[in-house]
């Protein structure tokens, strides 16, 4: 085993997960089923997108059953690390996203770009209905996404939110009354290499806000938090520690993952 490797395998070791508290949402019964976490994003050759925590991920057709599965493990398990070592005064916040950033390149992934910025929003004049609106014409706009991710971006945020089961599940990650966040996420192979992309929006807002998909904005202002990373697979690192990571995630295998129809 490689130092960088035997690194890696430490950290997954060491690392302290948030547990998942048994029966909280209504997934791990269906995880058992499907046997890897992987299956959430689609079959290989087809598009596809699933909740991670407060992640949503897209993956374009290219991904392969084993790439999915790599994807799906890593944000999970950054986010449950990221959530216990923040608590839940800071889920909501940037340090949430630090935290999940810090994570993901300590199991296999190198980062590319990590960039901060800030914004001020006024519902009355922004022109978005609600914070999801905020989110794809940020996606839009973006040269971080190729035009094929931000199709594939926007479309699974559009059916996200027009899916009431599916927008319960999320905003038990994503909602905590006057803050508020989620990330959007686009994965894809590029010259054969494993590549995410995404784009962690957080909101510190005027009043309480119940869904931060669609809940009307028009009478709140918000500061926001945006962190664009993109980060590219070690692969052999991580198909090195791939059963570690999933024995990791199995002691406490829970309903931290659901699938997007789109």
């Amino acid at each position: 085993m490689s130092d960088d490797i035997a690194q890696v395998s430490a950290y997954i070791t060491s690392a302290t997960l948030a547990p998942i508290q048994v029966g909280q949402y209504s997934r791990a019964q269906v995880l058992e089923e499907v046997g890897d976490r992987g299956k959430y994003l689609g079959e290989p050759g087809e598009d596809g997108a699933a909740m991670v925590g407060g992640t949503l991920i897209s993956v374009l057709a290219n991904l392969t059953g084993l790439n999915r599965r790599d994807v799906a493990n890593s944000l999970e398990f950054s986010s449950r690390v990221a959530i216990r070592e923040v608590g839940d005064d800071n889920q909501h916040t940037s340090e949430y996203w630090i935290a999940f950033t810090r994570s993901i390149l300590q199991i296999g992934w190198f980062r590319q770009a990590d960039q901060w910025s800030s914004d001020f929003i006024d519902g009355r004049t922004t022109g978005a209905e609600n914070f999801s609106d905020y989110v794809i014409e940020n996606v839009r706009s973006d040269p971080l996404y190729s035009n094929a991710e931000k199709e594939l971006v926007i479309r699974a945020l559009e059916s996200l939110r027009s899916q009431a089961e599916k927008r319960a599940f999320f905003r038990r990650f994503t909602a905590g009354g006057s803050k508020g966040s989620y990330g959007v996420n686009a994965a894809a192979v590029t010259n054969g290499a494993l590549a995410m992309r995404f784009s962690a929006f957080a909101f510190n807002c005027s009043a309480v806000v119940e869904d931060y998909l669609i809940f009307s904005i028009k009478n709140i202002t918000a500061d926001v938090q945006k962190n664009n990373v993109e980060v590219a697979a070690n692969q052999r690192t991580i198909d090195s520690v791939r059963n570690q990571i999933e024995a990791r995630l199995d002691e406490a295998a829970g309903d931290f993952i659901d699938n997007v129809d789109i």
